[in-house]
C-alpha cells in the first residue's frame, strides 16, 4: 500500500515538474553560477518587490514616476524552494554535497524562525528523486532543533539510499517537513566530492 502511495505521489511530482536536464557541463563558471542560485528567501523577494513597486518622487519637479519592476522569471533549470510557512519561517539553501565514493548526498540548509521561540522537528516524510528516477524516501524525523526568534539555525538532512554520481548532477525534487510546514526544492545542484 505504501509503495502504491509513493508511486502515485511520484507520478504527480513528475507530471507537475517542468522539463529539466540532469546533465551539467564541466564548465566551472556554470557550476559556480548554479551554486549561487536559490539563496534568496521568499520574504526577501517580497520586500524587494514592494520596494520596486513604490513610486519615486523627484525633488526638482515634485512629480511621481512609477518604477518599473524587473520581474525575474524562473527558468527551467533554476533552483527553487517552496515553503508552505513562509510567513514565519525562512529557509536558505547552503549546499548539497555528494560523496562519490559512498554515493551518498547530504543537504545543508539554514532556517530562521520569525515566530515565538519553539522546538522544531526537521526531516519527516522526506521524499526525493534523482535523475535516474530512483525514489529516496523515509518517514521519520531526523532531528529536533531549539529555535529562537529571528536567529538562524543550520541543519542537515541525509538523502536516504545511494545516488549515482555519474548520472545525477542535480536533484530534480527534494521534499520534507520542517515542523508542520512542507518544503519542496526543485533542481538542486549537487557538489560531488
Amino acid at each position: 500500500m505504501k509503495k502504491l502511495l509513493y508511486f502515485i505521489i511520484a507520478v504527480m511530482f513528475l507530471s507537475a515538474m517542468p522539463e529539466f536536464t540532469c546533465a551539467q557541463s564541466n564548465d566551472p563558471f556554470e557550476q559556480e553560477t548554479l551554486k549561487a542560485r536559490g539563496t534568496t528567501t521568499k520574504r526577501e523577494k517580497k520586500i524587494k518587490r514592494k520596494k520596486e513597486d513604490e513610486t519615486v518622487v523627484t525633488p526638482a519637479t515634485k512629480t511621481e514616476k512609477p518604477v518599473v519592476a524587473n520581474e525575474k522569471t524562473v527558468t527551467e533549470n533554476e533552483m527553487s524552494i517552496s515553503n508552505s510557512c513562509d510567513e514565519w519561517l525562512d529557509l536558505e539553501f547552503i549546499s548539497l554535497i555528494g560523496s562519490r565514493a559512498n554515493q551518498t548526498v547530504k543537504l545543508t540548509l539554514k532556517m530562521t524562525n520569525h515566530s515565538t521561540n519553539k522546538e522544531i522537528r526537521v526531516g519527516g516524510n522526506f521524499l526525493a528523486y534523482d535523475c535516474d528516477g530512483e525514489e529516496h524516501a523515509r518517514s521519520y524525523y531526523t532531528e529536533t532543533y531549539k529555535t529562537l526568534t529571528d536567529i538562524p539555525v543550520k541543519f542537515f538532512l541525509d538523502v536516504p539510499g545511494k545516488v549515482n554520481p555519474s548520472t545525477t548532477k542535480v536533484m530534480p525534487v527534494i521534499s520534507f517537513n520542517v515542523g508542520d510546514c512542507r518544503i519542496e526544492m526543485r533542481n538542486v545542484p549537487i557538489n560531488w566530492k
